[in-house]
C-alpha cells in the first residue's frame, strides 16, 4: 500500500467524522460520497495493482472501508448530539 492511498483512506475517515460532526442535513450523502470517491480513488491511484488484478478484493476492501466509515460518521453524529 502505497502512501497515496493512506492519505485517502484517512481523508475520506476524517470527512465522514466532520460531515457527522458538523453537517445536519445531507451529513449522509456527504458522508457517502466521500467514503466512495475516496476508497475508489485510494485503490485506483494508491493500489493500481489489486484494482486491476483482483476486482473481487477490491470491492470487498470498499465495502469494509464503507462499514469502517459509516461507525466514523455515527460517532461524530454521536459528538454533536452529546454538544448539543
Amino acid at each position: 500500500m502505497s502512501l497515496i492511498a493512506v492519505a485517502l483512506f484517512l481523508l475520506g475517515f476524517g470527512a465522514s467524522w466532520v460531515a457527522g460532526r458538523y453537517v445536519e442535513k445531507g451529513g449522509a450523502m456527504i458522508q457517502g460520497g466521500a467514503i466512495g470517491l475516496c476508497g475508489v480513488a485510494a485503490l485506483i491511484f494508491g493500489m493500481p495493482e489489486i484494482w486491476a488484478n483482483n476486482l473481487g478484493w477490491a470491492i470487498v476492501a470498499l465495502l469494509i472501508y464503507g462499514l469502517i466509515g459509516a461507525l466514523i460518521f455515527r460517532s461524530g453524529q454521536a459528538a454533536r448530539e452529546k454538544a448539543q
